[in-house]
């Protein structure tokens, strides 16, 4: 069956087609949203240091035209496949890979994560993160969430790990199209492989070049509640509250969870 998620999700969908600036979303979340990704930095970093994460491949899901958890990720992983709805943001990345002159520039981030990986000189682990991501990324391809099999099918496998960072709340706009989103990325997963979600929970907005894009507006248990029923275990879920960014009921989640079983869909 085509489980696509709700009508008012499937509008969701279109108003990011029409609306969503790639550069304007990278401002927005650089001067507004530090703390979420300060968080997050570093609970990926914990997460992809550790014996979790095993094998070869990792997909990156709705990754839109950030980059740093390629940064974080690329330490492990020298296999990696970038995925994203809109051609826009496709298009930064490629930019970013094929070094063009307007392409954007993430040296910043990438000494923050040199910080975290215990670079003495962040400048010069900067520089080799970046290089370090670059090579290991294999390909830029289009991914839909609403969709069963998110991947075209001529970029259809299955991964030794799946990462979303911040893409399913804000891909729809209700609890049932989140757990089937959910669904549908985890079942990229290979059994036994991992997949590692971080997002944002709680009644939210966010607004791009004036534009307001929904949020779901998630808790915990609709969360821990998707994954598992996407046959996964959880093996960590870490949350922090946002109230400092004057929206006191936001939260960010990271976790990472084992494939335990093939759901009957």
């Amino acid at each position: 069956a085509e489980m696509l998620g709700s009508v008012k999700s499937q509008g969701v969908r279109v108003g990011y087609n029409n609306k969503f600036g790639a550069r304007a979303y990278v401002d927005e979340v650089n001067h507004r949203y530090g703390p979420v990704t300060a968080f997050q930095q570093e609970a990926l970093h914990g997460i992809f240091q550790s014996d979790l994460v095993q094998g070869k491949t990792l997909l990156e899901v709705g990754c839109g035209p950030m980059l740093w958890p390629s940064f974080l990720s690329s330490r492990r992983f020298s296999d990696i496949v970038l995925s994203d709805l809109m051609e826009g943001t496709r298009l930064e990345l490629e930019k970013w890979l094929e070094k063009s002159e307007d392409a954007i520039d993430w040296t910043s981030r990438a000494e923050e994560v040199a910080a975290l990986e215990g670079y003495s000189d962040t400048k010069k682990g900067g520089l080799e993160i970046l290089e370090r991501a670059r090579s290991s990324i294999r390909k830029v391809v289009h991914c839909d969430v609403l969709k069963p099999g998110v991947l075209p099918q001529e970029h259809d496998e299955a991964f030794d790990v799946v990462l979303s960072c911040n893409c399913i709340e804000c891909a729809i706009a209700d609890h049932e199209s989140f757990r089937c989103a959910v669904c549908n990325v985890g079942s990229l997963v290979k059994p036994g492989g991992l997949f590692v979600l971080a997002g944002l929970g709680g009644p939210g907005k966010f607004t791009i070049a004036d534009h307001e894009f929904p949020m779901a507006n998630l808790t915990d248990d609709v969360v821990k509640g998707a994954v598992a029923d996407a046959g996964f275990k959880i093996n960590e879920y870490r949350t922090e509250n946002m109230g400092a960014m004057r929206q006191p009921e936001l939260f960010a989640f990271v976790l990472a969870a084992h494939k335990v079983f093939k759901r009957d869909l």
